[in-house]
């Protein structure tokens, strides 16, 4: 969506946060966020990044012809809109950081990816009124931008008490390691392995008198993407449970071929499965560099 801003690179920059003691969270959800972008503000935006009046030209028609409001999703340029629109509410936030700025530490830390935003506050109660000031200005950007809060899925998240949020398909929390130590731990949401194992199985029924190469044709780019992507942080749990589920889809399938029960663990050895077969094997936890 960024240069240089990936979503794990956002994702990077709430560990490092947790461990400063920003354990107080706001955890805004936007409503509709792509449908709701007012397409002359977006323009004003992007009219004072851009002076080629042609290509200004062009976004206007682009824009004209998805409605009266709203990006529409799946386009080239739609991500880095989306960004643009929201400009000013990072540059609020960069400011609440700096006035609030005690030498090297900051009270304040964000992180966002296109309409994601999770904001980290200092945990100490006599910071209650800079949560509050964070909170009212950020209502106010969106106000200004003519953006609605679910407010059914707003909160203050207080990690302190063992609290939890979701931000871009990680569920973060605060735990105290066998030293006593307190640290961040993020994992994969329940529900993003939910949709994953779903759409796994539906490729399994949909190609269940095929070969089983084929499945794994199908099967491999769809774990691929999903594994590189939530393969950061405390997530191999969640890695071996979707790996051991994949292998046994791929057992069965072979052992319903031939009409019989059971798995086949002494018939096909793992070295088989994912050499020969070709399975994807790849469930390794890599290190995230926090931002």
């Amino acid at each position: 969506y960024r240069p240089q801003r990936s979503a794990q690179g956002a994702v990077a920059r709430v560990p490092g946060a947790i461990v400063k003691n920003k354990t107080r969270v706001i955890d805004l959800d936007l409503a509709a966020y792509f449908d709701s972008v007012r397409h002359d503000l977006l323009l004003a935006k992007v009219a004072r990044r851009v002076r080629d009046a042609e290509i200004l030209h062009l976004l206007k028609l682009m824009l004209k012809a998805s409605g009266k409001r709203g990006v529409p999703q799946g386009g080239v340029i739609s991500p880095l809109l989306s960004n643009v629109y929201l400009n000013e509410v990072d540059a609020m936030l960069e400011r609440a950081k700096e006035v609030t700025r005690n030498g090297q530490y900051t009270y304040v830390e964000y992180a966002r990816y296109a309409d994601d935003l999770t904001v980290l506050v200092d945990g100490y109660r006599r910071h209650d009124w800079l949560l509050q000031a964070v909170d009212r200005r950020l209502r106010e950007e969106f106000a200004k931008l003519d953006l609605c809060l679910n407010e059914a899925k707003s909160r203050i998240v207080d990690l302190a008490r063992g609290e939890a949020f979701d931000f871009l398909g990680f569920q973060f929390r605060r735990i105290r390691s066998r030293r006593g130590v307190w640290r961040p731990q993020y994992t994969p949401q329940q529900k993003k392995r939910a949709r994953l194992l779903q759409k796994l199985k539906e490729v399994f029924e949909r190609y269940q008198s095929q070969p089983i190469r084929r499945v794994i044709d199908e099967v491999n780019p769809i774990l691929r993407g999903w594994v590189n992507y939530f393969r950061i942080g405390h997530a191999a749990r969640t890695l071996g449970f979707v790996k051991d589920w994949v292998e046994k889809k791929v057992r069965r399938h072979m052992m319903r071929a031939r009409s019989r029960s059971g798995f086949g663990w002494k018939r096909w050895s793992r070295a088989w499965i994912y050499k020969t077969l070709g399975l994807f094997a790849d469930y390794r936890v890599r290190h995230l560099i926090q931002a």
